[in-house]
């Protein structure tokens, strides 16, 4: 697989408020490979997707201004065991944010993403590219899931598997207390933790909200106030038959807070919280994302 530079570089500068300034400047690049498996028409779906995020995040707290960038890769494999993983992601560089006081990390500095890495199946068993999975994607290159631990809001039980974790954390635990308190509301009132993922192999556990119990029971039907069922939330490890039905949760939004972002406030009522993504796949049963 080609790990080339470059070629094409969309900036995401410009956005229509013109009173928001945001701290970070968020880009997409395309590795050879990438640019050659994806036609301009879905080279557009990833700008769309690092805009999703650039809409509602709007800096470190810290206060630093920066340059985040997004690098697109392909892989090909198959269907295997029942399901077939859509793709892959996790920030290409780390750094430590300056001091923010009041922080929930030991030293009241976060670790951050400097950059992010992406990899999308192109096999023919992955179906067609869906904006959902990029955006899953896009989530797990910023830090949800793959920087839980580094800013102590989680412990996978396992030790070096992070640059730090959360001291006296039960793996399947998520104690964010940004992401709890939205989890209490709009899911389950009486939660002491988010539920985490501890199934579906290395690329799945510890870094997806559940949607099952530990029995196995489906948690189909446990909804918000809007009705969406939190299987189709966007940062849980499996993708929702239905395109349309993919949403993100407010839970998901507040634990960017807990690894250290700043968020755009939201109109009311809040358009965050009913996302329908735009087209809808056929699928035969649920596709692990990563």
């Amino acid at each position: 697989m080609s790990t080339s530079s470059t070629i094409l570089k969309a900036s995401l500068l410009a956005f229509s408020i013109a009173s928001v300034q945001a701290a970070i400047t968020f880009n997409v690049s395309f590795t050879a490979d990438a640019m050659n498996d994806f036609t301009p028409a879905e080279q557009q779906l990833f700008t769309d997707g690092i805009a999703f995020w650039d809409n509602i995040i709007d800096g470190h707290q810290d206060n630093g201004n920066r340059t985040y960038t997004l690098t697109v890769d392909t892989f090909s494999t198959p269907a295997s065991g029942g399901s077939v993983t859509l793709g892959s992601a996790g920030p290409s560089s780390v750094f430590f944010s300056g001091v923010v006081a009041g922080a929930n990390t030991s030293d009241e500095r976060f670790i951050l993403a400097g950059g992010g890495s992406a990899r999308f199946n192109t096999h023919p068993d992955a179906g067609s590219l869906r904006a959902s999975t990029i955006r899953h994607e896009i989530g797990h290159a910023l830090g949800i899931g793959t920087l839980w631990e580094d800013n102590e809001v989680y412990n996978d039980g396992n030790s070096g598997t992070g640059n730090r974790s959360l001291v006296g954390g039960i793996p399947g635990e998520y104690l964010g207390a940004n992401a709890l308190a939205a989890y209490q509301a709009e899911f389950d009132a009486s939660a002491t933790f988010i539920p985490v993922e501890l199934s579906g192999g290395s690329g799945t556990a510890h870094g997806h909200w559940d949607e099952s119990d530990d029995s196995g029971r489906s948690l189909t039907g446990i909804t918000n106030a809007s009705g969406q069922d939190l299987r189709d939330e966007l940062m849980t490890g499996f993708a929702s038959p239905n395109e349309a039905d993919s949403f993100l949760s407010e839970t998901s939004r507040q634990s960017l807070i807990d690894i250290g972002f700043t968020l755009h406030s939201i109109p009311e009522p809040s358009s965050s919280l009913l996302l329908g993504l735009g087209f809808t796949a056929l699928l035969s049963g649920r596709r692990r994302k990563k």
